[in-house]
């Protein structure tokens, strides 16, 4: 049984197809919050896309993001106390 979408035979495909996902996330959702993340994701995605991609690039683009994203998220609950703290004392 198959869901509505599967994934391209081809890794590389594959992985340019889980970048563009991301990145109409960021878009969505976080914009300025995650622009550095988006820009190594576009990166990553371009390479990826290319018909002989540097895999050494494209693996040392995708370790970049992931240490950012798991920064991002040891960091997320202290901004949301941060701000909680800034809308209790009027700071918007």
């Amino acid at each position: 049984m198959t869901t509505g979408t599967q994934p391209p035979d081809d890794p590389k495909q594959s992985l340019a197809a889980a970048l563009t996902e991301s990145l109409k996330a960021i878009d969505g959702d976080y914009r300025e919050e995650l622009r550095e993340l988006r820009a190594l994701l576009e990166e990553a995605r371009r390479e990826a896309e290319k018909d002989e991609p540097n895999g050494v690039k494209l693996k040392a683009i995708v370790a970049d993001c992931r240490d950012m994203i798991r920064t991002v998220a040891a960091l997320d609950p202290m901004w949301q106390g941060i701000q909680r703290i800034a809308r209790m004392v009027g700071i918007d």
